[in-house]
């Protein structure tokens, strides 16, 4: 078969290009004129900016619809609308080079057709009818003291009981209990709580004596006693004259100072600490410290005698035990004879450790006034 015939020109040289014609000005405008057709060039221009224009538009709705399911359609329209506008066709040159031709850009179009954009709400603000909504509930912060609080007086006892015998509250179990209510070992507190408790002697509380005294006085906890403990001092504080509570506790406290239930007297050094609280107003306080505690002048005492007395004992140990009748006496003693010892009667029926205190007392302090009270009291 004959090759077929190329459409492009020959590259031939021996083929001489037609001459071309001159054409005059009035020619050339005359040939414009009579051909209204448009140039090949124009006419592709023209369809690649209407494809352009379609194929965004397209571009663009299927973008907008793939973006509602994520609630991302404003921001993205933002992000879009803030790219140059790009023309869908470039300005194309008329057929005569000489004027040009704006086409409308694909922003612009989209700006006159689309609808404006819908703000999509955000996920949190959107009710979810799935989810499961728990109420807040602001519950009353509760009571540390309820917590540690016993329920009965037999599970009270046991947070103080010692491990080697449960059913006893020994010396370092009782030192527990004043420090969680706070007060002061040295004073009388410890005691007053003893006596209220009946207890024989000190050394240990029994769980019996410990419940049924608690429910006596109806305390189910250490605020309950903190309480009781305040109200117990004060009603057996030393005043003068005495209450008849300060008698029955002076007297009980001769009997909880003995070695033993047996034993008729105290020794002399045991009595003299025991006094030393006993008789002291001071003491009776929940937080009585001996080291910061100012002595009370014989003036401001209740018992007046009380601190001769007790240096008289410690000093000179006249006696080496303290019977109950001596320890009882001194009560009387101070509401009848003065702190100078001016009315003393040695007739009297004191026993005779009080007449020894008597002339201790002149020979320490040069008192002349009354007699000796006999030959006794040398010895």
């Amino acid at each position: 078969m004959p090759p077929k015939k190329k459409s492009s020109v020959s590259a031939d040289t021996n083929i001489t290009p037609p001459t071309t014609r001159r054409l005059t000005r009035s020619s050339s405008n005359l040939t414009s004129a009579k051909s209204p057709a448009k140039s090949t060039a124009e006419v592709t221009a023209s369809v690649d900016a209407d494809m352009g224009s379609a194929v965004s538009k397209a571009k663009a709705l299927k973008s907008r619809k793939s973006r509602k399911s994520n609630g991302a359609e404003v921001e993205q329209n933002v992000s879009t609308a803030s790219k140059p506008d790009q023309p869908t066709a470039d300005e194309s040159a008329t057929a005569n080079g000489k004027g040009k031709r704006k086409t409308t850009t694909a922003a612009e179009q989209k700006t006159t057709t689309a609808k404006k954009p819908k703000v999509s709400k955000s996920t949190d603000d959107i009710p979810n009818e799935d989810a499961v909504v728990i109420p807040t509930v602001v519950s009353k912060p509760a009571k540390a003291s309820k917590k540690s609080q016993p329920k009965n007086a037999g599970e009270w006892f046991d947070l103080y009981a010692s491990a080697e015998d449960p059913s006893q509250i020994d010396v370092p179990g009782i030192i527990r209990l004043l420090e969680d209510l706070s007060v002061k070992f040295e004073s009388a507190a410890i005691y007053v709580l003893c006596w209220k408790l009946g207890l024989p002697a000190m050394g240990s509380i029994p769980r019996e004596k410990w419940i049924e005294g608690m429910k006596k006085y109806s305390v189910a906890n250490n605020t309950q006693l903190l309480k009781a403990l305040g109200g117990w001092l004060q009603q057996v504080k030393p005043v003068s004259p005495p209450s008849d509570e300060f008698l029955s506790f002076f007297k009980y406290m001769f009997q909880f100072s003995k070695n033993s239930p047996e034993a008729r007297t105290i020794p002399t050094e045991n009595a003299v600490a025991a006094l030393a609280f006993v008789l002291n107003p001071s003491t009776y306080d929940l937080k009585y410290d001996p080291e910061t505690a100012a002595p009370l002048s014989w003036e401001q005492h209740p018992y007046p005698h009380a601190t001769p007395f007790l240096e008289f004992l410690a000093e000179k140990q006249p006696v080496k035990v303290i019977n109950k009748d001596q320890w009882e006496s001194f009560v009387p003693f101070n509401r009848s004879v003065e702190y100078m010892l001016g009315n003393y009667d040695p007739e009297g029926a004191w026993p005779a450790l009080y007449d020894l205190y008597v002339d201790w007392r002149k020979e320490r302090d040069g008192l002349t006034i009354g007699p000796q009270d006999g030959p006794d009291t040398k010895n």
